[in-house]
């Protein structure tokens, strides 16, 4: 053992740790507010009453008047809505390849082709789908949401260290011992790119949507959010014509940016079972007045594209906003809605994320769902709320998408889909 070389070795892991440790609010994390005593006073909207000041008793005025109006004001004024093309759009599924004896024989993998066409131009979408053999009928099925994993062959199994996990993580051996298929866009297909000028986007599917002599969007049009929900929305055009896949229990997921992208694809989209939600964060599952972490006037200055251009007249005033995530949540009522967070995931701000589920919970219980939750006070480190029509938990650790999180939303799903308890 050489002390010297491995004294300065030491030192240089602390310098490494320090400078680390110093870069980590900066950027786009600098002026952020990561302290409770720091969150300014708000008062959220009340999910039951209108814009007009109507207050809503009853499941026929949420369904005819409150719900759209709710989902109108994020399409028009945080998402985007989705223009009506000046040539209509030709939509085309093609089988790709089929392995009935993936995995050993555990599973059939099935590739999809998804063309979307008119005169403007064609985008194509590619979809895997992997589906238990020993199923006796329709299987549950989680729709992952992703970006570019199927090009980049991150859905192939990962070393024998890993057994059963591909590459991007996914348990998929025990998805399949379990009866529970996986779907999986490659969304990038149809829009990408962070840094667009102002926010304006263009290119992919957005393309097809432009009217003659459009060159991006327009203020209230789709921002890469949208976009990507309109990719899940798509996939589950093909979905729903699988005989293999059970129409009524395709549960969408997402992490981080995916994790708002599936909230928003489940509230255009009641087709989709279910959602769940991995350390989303703002313009998610976290509401936005707390301002803690992420800001949408953040948001507005690093990654405008993510959301439509009228979004950012509330950068500055988001009390202003007639919404705030939780009525987003509130839409998704009566399909069960898994929220997962972690720790010392400041940025996507665990506590708003519980905030927002508790007061999205009236909607379930309007509908007579059974929500396992009624105080305000958020649960405690590692102890999921599994059994209730919003499930949620908060676990040790960093953001992202971890077996811990897998475990819980397979919980899920069986206990709603397949009634299998885990008390």
């Amino acid at each position: 053992m050489n002390i010297y070389k491995d004294g300065i070795a030491f030192l240089l892991c602390l310098i490494i740790a320090y400078q680390v440790k110093c870069q980590v609010y900066e950027g786009k994390y600098k002026g952020g507010i990561y302290k409770e005593e720091d969150v300014p006073e708000y008062v959220l909207p009340d999910i039951f009453t209108g814009f007009d000041g109507q207050k809503i008793t009853s499941v026929e005025q949420w369904e005819d008047y409150r719900r759209p109006e709710i989902i109108d004001f994020f399409a028009r004024n945080m998402y985007g809505k989705v223009p009506v093309p000046s040539d209509p759009i030709i939509k085309s599924f093609d089988l790709i390849s089929e392995d009935t004896d993936c995995l050993e024989g555990l599973c059939t993998r099935r590739k999809i082709s998804i063309t979307h066409k008119n005169k403007y131009g064609e985008v194509t979408m590619p979809m895997l789908l992997f589906i238990p053999n020993n199923a006796k009928g329709p299987v549950p099925a989680i729709f992952l949401y992703n970006g570019d994993d199927i090009r980049r062959d991150r859905l192939e199994i990962d070393s024998p260290q890993r057994y059963g996990s591909t590459r991007n993580g996914v348990p998929l051996v025990q998805l399949m011992q379990k009866g529970i298929s996986l779907i999986t866009i490659d969304g990038n297909a149809f829009g990408r790119g962070f840094g667009i000028e102002g926010g304006k986007v263009k290119g992919g599917i957005v393309n097809l949507f432009f009217e003659p002599g459009q060159k991006h969007t327009k203020e209230d049009e789709w921002g890469l959010i949208a976009v990507w929900a309109y990719a899940i929305n798509s996939g589950m055009d093909y979905v729903v014509t699988d005989t293999d896949i059970h129409p009524e229990q395709v549960a969408v997921l997402g992490c981080s940016v995916n994790g708002k992208v599936a909230l928003w694809a489940a509230a255009t989209d009641k087709r989709i079972g279910m959602v769940l939600s991995a350390t989303t964060g703002h313009g998610g599952d976290a509401i936005w007045r707390r301002q803690f972490g992420e800001t949408l006037e953040n948001m507005c200055t690093h990654l405008p594209s993510w959301i439509c251009r009228n979004a950012c007249k509330y950068a500055h005033d988001v009390n202003s906003l007639s919404v705030d995530q939780h009525t987003l949540l509130a839409t998704i009522a009566p399909r069960p809605l898994y929220i997962g967070t972690a720790e010392l995931d400041l940025w996507a701000d665990q506590k708003g994320q519980w905030i927002a589920a508790y007061h999205a919970a009236p909607a379930y219980l309007l509908y007579g769902k059974e929500v396992a939750f009624t105080s305000a006070e958020q649960p405690p480190l590692n102890d999921p709320i599994k059994e209730s029509a919003i499930g949620y938990y908060v676990r040790s650790g960093y953001h992202g998408l971890t077996y811990y999180d897998w475990e819980r939303y397979i919980e899920f799903i069986e206990y709603h889909f397949m009634n299998i308890s885990h008390k």
